[in-house]
């Protein structure tokens, strides 16, 4: 799910505003006229005290009598819905896994799962195609396709161009915009009157105004603005390449440190684009076993491998604004080199750039009862494992402090909800069957059958924890309560990475400006888009150079494009790996087989769904060639998968009721949520939703 690509910056600016004085002046007048007007207001009220007391206490009482009965429901809300502890419960556990759980549960080791499943209904889940997280969650969220809601992959094709695109987050200048384009179910709610509670449900990202409370998820980037820009520093000599998924600092040696931490980017007034930073040391003890982060007037002293608490960080904007973010860092190695590893900056939930909840001051309201905790809507720190920044066991003890924060919210926002629907999401198996796949599949490349036991039993004991969270659900149920445990998409394994634009190139459909070149790089760098019919992009994606829908397309619509859509997918299928002796793909899709509605013509063109074990290549998801064989071994940590053909990953389906949908998808839950909330079938169809009730 959360790949280095991740770390693509959206390129927001943090602009500080060129009419200053003008606000400055502005702001000083308006808080003379506000001085001026409670000074008068003080003098009415004491002449006046009785009449004004009576009038005060018919207000307030007129303000409770209008929430009642807001709180009562309006539109079609049903009586069920809307009664006294009758609630909807859905936990969304990313990437669970059927072939994982299903031997499991028979051995006795999930009972509360095999509880559910005995007490209501259990059955496999279809995913949508593809089977990708921002994909499925939102297929969830609206029960409409992805040519309907317009998230189709993690990388889309920015309109108007051929660069890529986060399909989870649209930032402009200052402001967050939407990326879903239909309702989700708890817009629903607000029609029906029922309260809802979202907690981290992806592409939530900025957070919908909902009749309840929202925590965005996926989506949410860092303090700089992108999906996760860590920042490693090292005393080690090292090449500084761009080809990583942070920022390194290679310093020279010294006691203590003086690093900086680099912010986001502003634009000052002049027009000048400038890096905000904070500067921050690093004492290391005589000993060398122990080293003290002093940072903004903080301080952690961290052993060798340990995490420090969440930090607070600021950076200056203007004169009167700052923004503020937290993280924390974990001192990878003292000898005979300096490591030090900085986690991408979170938005500071107490005080946010961006409005990451709803209502705005719900994060808050999180953080003073909870603690501080990660907003950044994809928080596992999983290409500082790919590229060694970080190790084994710190990666594990991150992932572990991820999934407690995330339970602990679940049983927060729990104890809170008194009827109406409550929704909260994991993304914790998700991230540690991508990382940890290498170890249970022996004809992976990256297998090593002596490999320790607390590293092949990672998967195993996730699925316990999931099984924990699933006994908290259990026992917070009330009479009366529907109880929904789902995962959006399976898994299977990730050793083989199939390098798609390279295939068209060799192909002839991608061209490359320089005849003699072999290979192209990282955004289409050196094609030739006079001559390339057809590029890849994302993670099975294949797009025609259209005319009139790419800059410089050359293939018409119609007939020629249809044409020339079949020939690449008949010849995909046919793709096989030299190595292997077996078929790349499983199945190749058109677009119109998969994909329907109004933003369907922005989606790719033909679709790859790879067998089981291949993938899209790291390079295709941002459109490089790379010379070399088109299929070659996976050898990153990342070995485990769901990108592949959906019915190869279907996901799980739990219920304390019993199933009467046959062959359940993604599609039928919001459909469910909504029959909940009391819309008959009329109402449904009038929706044009693409899956139907559970119940």
């Amino acid at each position: 799910m959360t790949l280095h690509l991740a770390y693509i910056d959206p390129g927001s600016l943090y602009t500080v505003s060129t009419g200053l004085a003008a606000v400055v002046g502005f702001a000083l007048s308006a808080l003379a006229v506000v001085a001026v007007f409670f000074r008068r207001l003080g003098a009415f009220v004491k002449r006046h005290w009785v009449p004004v007391t009576l009038g005060a206490v018919v207000a307030v009482g007129a303000a409770v009598a209008a929430v009642v009965v807001a709180g009562r429901g309006h539109g079609n809300g049903s009586a069920m819905a809307n009664e006294p502890g009758k609630r909807l419960i859905i936990i969304g556990l990313d990437g669970l896994s059927p072939r994982i759980l299903e031997p499991m549960m028979a051995k006795g080791e999930l009972p509360n799962f095999k509880r559910l499943a005995e007490e209501g209904g259990y059955s496999h889940l279809g995913t949508t195609t593809p089977a990708e997280s921002p994909v499925a969650w939102t297929a969830f969220a609206t029960g409409r396709n992805p040519g309907k809601t317009g998230v189709y992959d993690f990388i889309r094709r920015a309109p108007g161009s051929y660069l890529p695109d986060l399909s989870l987050t649209r930032l402009e200048g200052n402001k967050s915009l939407p990326v879903r384009k239909t309702k989700a179910f708890w817009q629903y709610g607000r029609e029906a009157g029922v309260p809802m509670t979202i907690l981290d449900c992806p592409v939530t990202f900025p957070p919908d105004e909902i009749y309840g409370k929202m925590l965005s998820g996926m989506g949410v980037p860092d303090l700089l603005g992108t999906q996760g820009t860590f920042s490693f520093y090292t005393t080690a000599p090292e090449t500084v390449t761009h080809d990583t998924g942070g920022e390194v600092h290679a310093v020279p040696d010294a006691n203590p440190l003086q690093l900086e931490l680099l912010g986001p980017q502003k634009q000052g007034l002049t027009g000048k684009v400038e890096r905000l930073s904070a500067p921050f040391e690093l004492r290391i003890s005589p000993d060398r076993t122990t080293a003290t982060v002093v940072l903004q007037g903080q301080e952690s002293t961290l052993r060798v491998g340990e995490w420090s608490p969440w930090l607070s960080v600021s950076f200056k904007v203007g004169p009167f604004t700052r923004m503020y973010g937290i993280l924390r860092f974990n001192l990878v190695e003292l000898q005979p080199f300096v490591k030090l590893y900085a986690a991408p900056i979170s938005i500071d939930p107490r005080r946010p750039w961006f409005q990451i909840s709803y209502p705005e001051g719900y994060s808050k309201e999180l953080a003073h009862d909870l603690g501080l905790f990660a907003t950044r809507g994809m928080p596992f720190d999983t290409w500082a494992l790919n590229e060694g920044r970080i190790s084994e066991d710190a990666f594990i003890e991150q992932a572990t402090d991820l999934y407690q924060e995330r339970l602990r919210l679940m049983e927060y926002g729990l104890a809170r909800c008194e009827r109406g629907v409550f929704y909260c999401y994991f993304e914790y198996p998700d991230i540690i069957q991508h990382m940890y796949w290498r170890f249970i599949d022996p004809g992976h490349p990256l297998y090593d059958p002596n490999a320790p036991a607390r590293l092949k039993g990672m998967i195993n004991d996730c699925y316990r924890k999931m099984d924990a969270v699933v006994g908290v659900a259990l026992a917070a149920m009330r009479t009366g309560d529907t109880l929904i445990v789902l995962s959006d998409h399976g898994f299977t394994t990730f050793r083989r990475a199939a390098h798609i634009d390279s295939w068209l190139r060799e192909n002839g459909y991608l061209v490359l400006k320089d005849p003699t070149a072999t290979a192209g790089g990282p955004l289409f760098e050196g094609v030739d888009w006079s001559a390339t019919r057809a590029y890849a992009l994302g993670y099975g994606g294949i797009y025609i150079n259209t005319v009139g829908r790419e800059p410089q397309g050359i293939v018409p619509e119609g007939p020629e494009k249809e044409a020339l859509k079949n020939e690449i997918a008949d010849k995909l299928r046919k793709w096989i790996d030299p190595k292997t002796g077996t078929p790349v793909a499983r199945t190749v899709y058109l677009n119109q087989d998969i994909f329907h509605g109004a933003e369907a013509h922005l989606a790719p063109d033909v679709y790859i769904g790879f067998a089981d074990g291949y993938g899209a290549s790291w390079q295709t998801a941002l459109g490089a060639s790379p010379a070399g064989p088109l299929v070659e071994d996976n050898l990153k940590k990342w070995s485990g998968n769901h990108l592949v053909d959906p019915p190869l990953v279907p996901g799980i389906l739990f219920t304390s009721r019993p199933i009467k949908l046959a062959n359940p998808t993604l599609y039928d839950v919001a459909p469910t949520v909504l029959e909940f909330l009391g819309f008959d079938d009329a109402r449904l169809a009038h929706e044009d939703l693409d899956g139907k009730p559970l119940f």
